[in-house]
């Protein structure tokens, strides 16, 4: 059975899948406050090395620009991380090949077959490795790189739910060796 979805790729989407990369990174597993006490804590290294190198030594200032400076951190990363987004998709995002473009994904026994403007491609099951959801996308990573975008916008409910069943049995089939699309090796 085949599930076609189809919308127009745009600068939302482009900022779900900057922020759904972010939570694959290296500083993911720690979620999005663990991020910003990592981003704090470099800092206020940061501070103690300029500190060192000075050699100017008073432990009380040190204690408390490294204070104040983690608190400034903690509290002006979330803003930080939303600008840095929407100034990424101001500057990256008009580059894109499919910016702003049609997209079409046909998700059948094979795999996942994409059409982006003029770029066709396909994608074997056995390739995604897990299906991400959030309120708004499902995220299929394909690569550490890579991942297909699927709005929940360009479906309803009943659709959404349905196609995200049918991409759970087709990873986990495809993961285990058996159905189209995947292959074991001996």
């Amino acid at each position: 059975m085949e599930h076609t979805v189809s919308y127009r790729f745009g600068r939302s989407d482009y900022i779900a899948l900057l922020r759904v990369n972010r939570t694959l990174g290296l500083l993911g597993r720690f979620g999005r406050w663990g991020r910003y006490v990592a981003y704090a804590l470099f800092v206020v290294v940061l501070i103690n090395v300029i500190n060192v190198l000075s050699w100017s030594f008073d432990a009380v200032t040190i204690l408390s620009v490294c204070a104040v400076a983690f608190v400034v951190v903690l509290a002006t990363a979330p803003i930080g991380e939303f600008i840095g987004d929407r100034l990424l998709s101001f500057w990256l995002f008009p580059r894109l090949s499919i910016a702003n473009r049609d997209c079409t994904l046909v998700f059948g026994e094979g795999g996942i077959n994409s059409k982006y403007c003029d770029i066709e491609g396909r994608v074997p099951w056995r390739s995604v490795r897990r299906i991400l959801e959030t309120k708004d996308h499902f995220f299929l990573p394909i690569s550490r790189a890579e991942m297909i975008l699927v709005p929940r916008r360009a479906l309803s409910p009943a659709a959404a739910t349905e196609l995200a069943h049918y991409i759970r049995a087709k990873v986990a089939a495809a993961a285990n060796g058996s159905g189209p699309g995947s292959h074991s090796v001996q």
